[in-house]
């Protein structure tokens, strides 16, 4: 991943819950450790000015880094079909409950579904739930390529890559030749 695309951060501004986990790029640190964008200041203000949640971009440090912990492990599970860990999993339910769900029927008769008052941690606890055990825990990934590790929602039911350059960064890295012994 070049140092521009982690400036602009094009994967940063769908969905706050990606959003808080995407703060971890894969083996893009160095000597091919993992880069956390909330550790450089920069990167983290340009993080801040991207998310999708506006109420996440303003809690502080330690409650992000503390709050991204539960909602990568939930995706994790998800994306290898796994159970989500039950520490992880009550951790998530207790968060969830402080943000209610309210249900409206709406004037043509369709049942809508809105999010009431609560803390941020709490809708962010929720829709963690609802993306790594609901209906679209089907369409989540984590991307493969080398220096990503990103999650995301799928378009295709064959999308394997998060992005158009991941997938050529992965066929390029197959086709290196590999060294003698």
């Amino acid at each position: 991943m070049s140092l521009k695309s982690l400036a602009e951060m094009p994967w940063i501004g769908e969905d706050g819950v990606l959003d808080l986990a995407n703060t971890i790029v894969c083996g893009a640190g160095p000597r091919g450790g993992d880069l956390d964008l909330l550790t450089d200041d920069d990167l983290r203000a340009s993080w801040r000015s991207r998310t999708v949640e506006p109420d996440l971009a303003v809690l502080p440090l330690e409650r992000l880094v503390e709050l991204r912990a539960p909602v990568r492990e939930a995706l994790d599970a998800a994306t290898r079909q796994c159970p989500l860990p039950a520490a992880v999993r009550t951790l998530l339910n207790s968060l969830a409950a402080k943000a209610p769900v309210t249900f409206e029927v709406a004037e043509d008769g369709r049942l809508t579904e809105r999010e009431g008052d609560g803390p941020v941690t709490g809708r962010i606890g929720r829709q963690t739930l609802v993306l790594a055990a609901g209906p679209e825990r089907k369409r989540l990934r984590r991307c493969p390529a080398p220096r990503c590790g990103m999650f995301f929602l799928a378009h295709r039911r064959d999308q394997a890559w998060c992005s158009v350059g991941c997938g050529n960064r992965a066929r390029s890295a197959r086709r290196r030749p590999r060294p003698a012994d």
